[in-house]
């Protein structure tokens, strides 16, 4: 879980700390985690939270990686507004992370190489949410996730890891004909050799600035929808 406070122009105003998730990660332990963090890096005005699964309207639905199970139906943006009294926001972290690094133009992808795969994807800087490719088919009866994961990672070495990052380029590209694909998370930094053109690499600081845009998009739809038509 990493952390950091940013002014009203995207700028750190205080060093960015992390910490492993929590075992087991139920609600509970990470909200804990989470809210013992939040009181090093004060004082701050509002939330921003990106969350590994499924978001929609603040409310978890999905959590591959800490347990589904638990996590399901958890109004995790609501808790953390209760438990701080401060606005928050809570979406997918692949998108929290996208909104960050975007140029917004064109067809962008996002992906995160961590504990699993993280993906978003924005058409001319809008995002379209909870873009879950990690868990579709990719090669071998397994998914993106399952062949490029940590674990994946470890088990086989950086540089067959690396070649199956390759393919996942190779396979996207022309599906989704992107003009740009940006690529962060932890392990990018153990992938070997030279990356495609249209791939850039970004660092975590980069990513955490989404948390800021997460917050100028939601501005900006509750004027569209005062607006009248």
């Amino acid at each position: 879980m990493k952390m950091l406070v940013l002014d009203a122009e995207g700028k750190p105003i205080d060093e960015r700390t992390r910490e492993p998730t929590p075992k087991p990660a139920s609600p509970e332990s990470v909200l804990g985690s989470l809210l013992t963090r939040a009181a090093a890096h004060e004082p701050f005005d509002r939330i921003a939270f990106g969350f590994p699964g499924v978001v929609r309207h603040g409310i978890v639905h999905t959590a591959p990686n800490l347990g589904t199970a638990l996590w399901r139906g958890v109004p995790l943006e609501l808790e953390l507004q209760t438990r701080t009294g401060r606005p928050a926001r809570v979406v997918n972290d692949a998108d929290l992370q996208g909104y960050g690094v975007v140029d917004g133009q064109g067809v962008e992808m996002v992906l995160t190489l961590g504990t699993g795969l993280g993906a978003a994807l924005f058409v001319d800087g809008h995002l379209v949410p909870n873009l879950e490719l990690g868990h579709h088919p990719f090669t071998k009866g397994k998914t993106y996730e399952q062949r490029v994961c940590d674990a994946e990672l470890r088990r086989i070495g950086k540089q067959r890891w690396t070649t199956r990052v390759q393919a996942m380029f190779e396979v996207l590209e022309p599906v989704f004909n992107y003009d740009r694909l940006h690529l962060g998370g932890g392990n990018v930094r153990h992938l070997r050799g030279a990356l495609p053109a249209k791939v850039r690499v970004f660092a975590n600081a980069e990513g955490l600035r989404g948390g800021l845009w997460v917050w100028r998009r939601a501005q900006e739809g509750a004027r569209s929808a005062a607006t009248p038509s």
